[in-house]
């Protein structure tokens, strides 16, 4: 039995390892939107290069000033239709689409926030990451 390699599954293996170029991301919406506490600065439309669209992403900045991006998400109500509030007093919400880790999200954030600064410039200006 011998323990050499194909030279396929060799190059299967330099592929894998091999940086992998940046995703394309295009923002097919950009609506700019204040909330009154200043925590959003407005709503986002992004296309994956996959082809997958998520709509309705949000702007965030956090009490650092840092820009985030919030994935969709819907406000919880109860059987009588209230808003159901955690235990902050806030509304919860259930989140439409989420990551599996935060190296992802992180990730998926710093690709939105270039595609803003490409295609929408100004609207990050003097934002560091």
């Amino acid at each position: 039995m011998t323990n050499r390699a194909s030279l396929a599954s060799i190059e299967r293996v330099i592929a894998y390892l091999s940086p992998q170029p940046k995703t394309n991301v295009k923002i097919r919406r950009w609506q700019s939107f204040q909330n009154p506490a200043g925590t959003m600065l407005g709503f986002i439309s992004v296309e994956m290069s996959s082809g997958l669209v998520i709509n309705n992403c949000r702007l965030m900045v956090g009490p650092n000033g840092r820009r985030w991006v919030a994935m969709p998400s819907v406000k919880q109500f109860d059987r009588d239709g209230a808003a159901r509030v955690g235990a902050n007093g806030r509304p919860t919400y259930s989140q439409i689409v989420e990551f599996a880790s935060r190296k992802t999200a992180d990730r998926f954030r710093d690709l939105v926030l270039d595609a803003l600064r490409r295609e929408h410039p100004g609207v990050l200006d003097g934002v560091e990451r």
